[in-house]
């Protein structure tokens, strides 16, 4: 009986899905004349808490729904260029036996079971939470504590490895433990568990469960 839960961020930690990203919200901004945005930029701002993104991406107060179709329909398209990070696919295989794996991605449930199923990982994860399916998305604890129920997991039993602050403040807000993955697009604040990569985690996770 599995009583452990790994709870990943997914893009940045999991999947460099980057670039996809980037050319998504280019392909936006160009519908409405704007120029485009760098990938390190997009980066930063999309790991950066209390970052008023639809202003950010597009000069608007809320993200409107032309927007969303149009990224919808490009990422769609270009999310063939991403990757899982070297090692993941092993690791993934490897814990799986014994833990329940789970996603916590403040990007929509439907674009990450999208993302792993072409990536051919979907079938490692127990439960899979979006930004869509919660009242308020990471720092806040609920990703967290809606995996924790799925799985019917403690929180001393329950772990999360993300790239950014807004991962480490959700691990934080839901009392469990974190790992910071240096090899992402974010910074973290505190975190005293860190990974230089995805071996050097596993190591780390093996102690865990």
């Amino acid at each position: 009986m599995k009583e452990k839960c790994i709870i990943f961020d997914m893009d940045g930690t999991l999947i460099d899905s980057s670039a996809a990203m980037t050319q998504s919200v280019n392909f936006v901004r160009d519908s409405i004349g704007l120029a485009p945005i760098g990938k390190k930029e997009l980066e930063y701002h999309i790991n950066q808490p209390d970052q008023h993104l639809p202003m950010i991406f597009y000069g608007t107060d809320e993200y409107d729904p032309n927007h969303r179709a149009l990224f919808k329909e490009h990422y769609m398209q270009s999310s063939i260029t991403s990757v899982l990070y070297p090692g993941v696919k092993e690791m993934l295989h490897e814990l799986n036996a014994k833990a329940h794996l789970c996603i916590a991605t403040n990007a929509s449930d439907f674009f990450a079971r999208r993302m792993l199923e072409a990536l051919h990982v979907a079938e490692y994860f127990s439960a899979i939470v979006g930004g869509n399916n919660v009242l308020e998305p990471k720092p806040s604890p609920l990703m967290v504590q809606y995996l924790m129920r799925e799985v019917d997991a403690k929180p001393n039993d329950t772990l999360l490895i993300g790239d950014s602050v807004k991962d480490e403040g959700a691990a934080k807000n839901a009392g469990i433990d974190f790992i910071f993955a240096e090899w992402g697009y974010g910074t973290a604040q505190e975190a005293s568990l860190r990974a230089r990569n995805v071996p050097e985690l596993l190591r780390l996770l093996k102690t865990f469960i």
